[in-house]
């Protein structure tokens, strides 16, 4: 017990006479995974059934929904091509952003992601999606 605490009190006046190697002891390590894109993209004809179950929705919610329950598996990916295909059929650039960036770690030819912005009218949200790539590619 005494070797305890003579190890804790020399350990905290070691920090007070370098209090910078305490902050580097202390501070939690940051880290960030690298997104692991799929290789292999789906079928045209997956992608044409997922397009013909969207255009079935009655609102871009339950478009997404759809994005969602599909795109599910890393296995299988999407390309930036049929990504736009399903991007074009939202109203909105809200739902636009939403799916790209739901999409983007699905994505087999990511590097091409910024295609994208040409998608969108405001340019509020190819900003958007250009500070999203950058963050996450």
């Amino acid at each position: 017990m005494k070797l305890l605490l003579h190890i804790l009190l020399l350990s905290a006046t070691m920090a007070q006479a370098n209090p910078a190697s305490s902050v580097k002891a202390t501070s939690p390590a940051i880290s960030y995974d690298k997104i692991k894109h799929p290789e292999k993209a789906m079928p045209a004809e997956q992608a044409k059934a997922i397009l013909k179950e969207m255009q079935q929705q009655r609102n871009d919610e339950e478009k997404i929904a759809v994005i969602k329950a599909r795109l599910n598996s890393k296995e299988v990916g999407i390309t930036i091509n049929q990504l736009a295909s399903f991007m074009n059929q939202f109203l909105t650039d809200d739902s636009k952003i939403a799916v790209a960036k739901y999409a983007f770690e699905y994505t087999t030819n990511y590097k091409s992601f910024l295609d994208l912005v040409n998608l969108f009218s405001r340019e509020e949200y190819k900003d958007a999606l250009e500070d999203f790539y950058k963050k996450n590619k």
